[in-house]
This record gives C-alpha cells, structure tokens and sequence, in this order.
C-alpha cells in the first residue's frame, strides 16, 4: 500500500572553498577550507534537516564544513566519518597544475566536463570508477538503516557525482559532467515503492544560498 512506502531525503553537501586554491590539483590532498561569513553558513544549515544521519568525509575540508554547519543547528542528529566518501585519490598527479596533468593526460581518452575520463587512474591513486565502486557499497550498507531518518552527506564533489550516477544508474562519464559548486546542496530521495521509475528521484543539485539567494528550504 502506498501508506507503507518510506521517503528518505538524502542532502549531498561539498565542502567549502578550500584555502590557497589554484587552477589543478589541490597541492595538499588534506587541505583546510577558508568558511563563508556566518550568515551564509545559516542559510545553508536553515536547509538541513534537524536529527538526521551525518556522514562525513574524514578529511580536513569535510570535517570543518560539517563542524561549521552543526554550530548552527540546534538538533543535527548523530555523525559518522566514513572513508568511502573520501575524495578521489589523485596519487602522483596530486598538486599538478591543469598544464602539468594535460602534460601527462595528453594521450587519455579526453572528457568534455571533466580533467579524467572515469577509467582513467592517476599513477599509485584510484579513477573516478574506483569512487563510484565504493560509494556503491556505501550505499548499499547504508540506505536501509533508519530509513525514517534523513541523511547529511559532506563530502567531495567527485564523490557527490558518483553518488547521483549510482542512485540514477547512469554510465560514469555522463555522471561526471554534473556541476557541483564548493559549499552547495543537492537533494536525492529515496522510496521504498516497487513501481516503475527506480527507487532513487534527483530532486535538486547543486543549490548554492550565498548573500542574495532567495530559494525556500526543500520539504
């Protein structure tokens, strides 16, 4: 009966902009972020919902992202730090300027959307495949526990990107032309329901609430 179906909203946040950015690679894979001014971080938080499942990247941009949000909640639920939600694994091409990876990428299969084609894996790292395979398994663990509670995600955008491409099925490259800003929002949500259209609705993405955003909180 349609009663008995579970909607779970699951926000898919990227952590905020990182601090001594250039056009590349991150030069530190562990980088801090630089936080936006307080009330952009509550117009953020107004988004979220209150007693949820956080999981978080255990990076330092994730964790401070996060830590950030709470602040600003009065009831944000309980948090796990999960390494399957860890960014990409870049390996040797880590803090590589755009011209030094083109230098190393030149004979890859080419991405209208991204620096890496999916199955292109940097030397001693892992390919933007290798994050969709884990965050498959984190789904697959996760998406049944508490399904009456909403989930928090901070993560990468990499890992929000896969994310999207396994709830939809879509193939990795297209999934990878999703733009996903530095401290925005997506919305995916799940149902219990055995009709046709999948378990899985993208209802918003990449939702940023800066200074003059006027959006209204997803319900």
């Amino acid at each position: 009966m349609a009663d008995d179906i579970i909607l779970t909203p699951w926000y898919l946040v990227r952590h905020a902009p990182v601090k001594g950015v250039r056009k590349g690679i991150y030069n530190d894979a562990d980088s801090g972020v630089l936080l936006p001014l307080v009330a952009e971080i509550r117009r953020l938080a107004d988004r979220l919902p209150a007693d949820a499942l956080w999981y978080v990247s255990p990076l330092l941009r994730t964790r401070q992202t996060a830590e950030a949000l709470w602040r600003e909640l009065s009831k944000p639920g309980d948090v796990s730090y999960v390494e399957a939600l860890r960014e990409q694994n870049f390996g040797d091409w880590q803090g590589l300027s755009f011209e030094e990876i083109w230098r190393e990428i030149k004979g890859f299969p080419a991405h209208n959307w991204s620096l890496l084609a999916a199955e292109t894996t940097p030397p001693n790292g892992e390919s933007f495949q290798d994050v969709r395979t884990r965050v498959a398994k984190f789904l697959a663990k996760n998406k049944a526990i508490e399904p009456k509670r909403p989930r928090v995600l901070v993560t990468h955008a990499g890992v929000i990107r896969a994310m999207i491409g396994v709830t939809l099925e879509m193939e990795p490259n297209q999934a990878q032309s999703f733009g996903v800003d530095t401290f925005s929002v997506s919305l995916l949500l799940h149902q219990t329901g055995k009709g046709k259209g999948g378990a899985w609705r993208l209802d918003s993405l990449n939702r940023t609430y800066g200074r003059d955003d006027r959006h209204e909180k997803p319900e």
